[in-house]
């Protein structure tokens, strides 16, 4: 009785403080919604330019979603395993998303030491790359949902590289940084550069065809068929989409959306395809804090035209 008064208190000071706690009903999602969680998603700026969502997979399982790309006309979300509030690591999967429905069809667990699976991204080289902390990991796309257990190239991080997020390019694949307090960096790798890489060979800022500046607190970024970057920001209560001038980094455009978004990528339609992680298990467990963070855990589109 004492948990259903608190619930109740944290509802009110939810209403009281002008926080929308809901947007839709959950049957406006596609996929498989959680067992835990509201009946409905939170209230999030310029839904409006929001597409298609569906519900991030494995959340009851506690994966927590970070990476995003487009390949084989599917979605590919990588994500960790959590069970605790204060663990942003653990056991790393890729999920593979039917884009029409929702449904999950088909994952790949990435081997240790991934603790993290901060990016995702392909280069048109035929590989399925996932950016860790530390190290990059590559492993045939053709191979990778259909082998129980595919084979995967490993190569540790060199000095001033960071695998926070990833973007895909034809022909190369880019590795960004995650920083709070300053700009980040994007640095592109060609897919004959990591080609001619040995398994467990380095790769360094040496290797990097490109390095451009990134806002703070990136957390994904994609290219438009126009060349322009697109930057994800976010917290777990807050999250903006940045227009960036790749020659020199400047924000050109700053959009508030969903909180806890993470992975970014257009898909060959131009659509830009986002994931949440705000709603996480392992996040929305918290006592009473978890009911006051907003509650999305969703793959979704954007349309940027419609952006305010």
């Amino acid at each position: 009785m004492r948990w259903r008064r608190l619930v109740g208190a944290a509802v009110a000071w939810l209403a009281l403080s002008g926080v929308t706690p809901a947007e839709g009903p959950p049957t406006a999602i596609l996929g498989t919604p959680p067992t835990y969680g509201p009946a409905s998603v939170s209230a999030v700026p310029n839904a409006a330019a929001f597409g298609r969502r569906m519900w991030m997979p494995g959340l009851d399982s506690g994966y927590t979603a970070q990476g995003l790309t487009v390949a084989d006309g599917a979605i590919l979300v990588a994500a960790y395993r959590s069970d605790a509030p204060s663990v942003r690591r653990g056991p790393c999967r890729v999920f593979r998303v039917d884009p029409e429905s929702g449904r999950e069809t088909g994952h790949v667990d990435i081997p240790p030491p991934c603790g993290h699976a901060g990016g995702l991204a392909t280069a048109g080289d035929g590989n399925l790359y996932i950016a860790d902390t530390r190290t990059l990991f590559a492993t045939a796309l053709s191979r990778a949902f259909t082998t129980p257990a595919p084979e995967f190239r490993q190569f540790p991080l060199g000095p001033g590289l960071t695998g926070a997020l990833a973007v895909s390019t034809p022909g190369a694949m880019w590795i960004g940084s995650y920083k709070e307090k300053e700009t980040g960096r994007l640095h592109r790798f060609t897919a004959a550069t990591l080609a001619a890489l040995r398994d467990g060979e380095m790769l360094t800022i040496a290797h990097a065809a490109a390095e451009i500046v990134i806002p703070d607190h990136a957390q994904g970024a994609a290219i438009d068929a126009a060349g322009q970057l697109w930057v994800v920001r976010s917290g777990l209560r807050w999250a903006t989409l940045d227009r960036v001038d790749m020659a020199t980094g400047a924000v050109a455009r700053r959009y508030d959306i969903a909180a806890g978004a993470e992975g970014l990528a257009f898909d060959p339609a131009g659509r830009l395809w986002a994931v949440s992680e705000a709603g996480a298990r392992h996040y929305y467990d918290r006592p009473l804090i978890g009911l006051l963070d907003p509650f999305f855990p969703l793959i979704f589109t954007i349309d940027v035209a419609r952006l305010e």
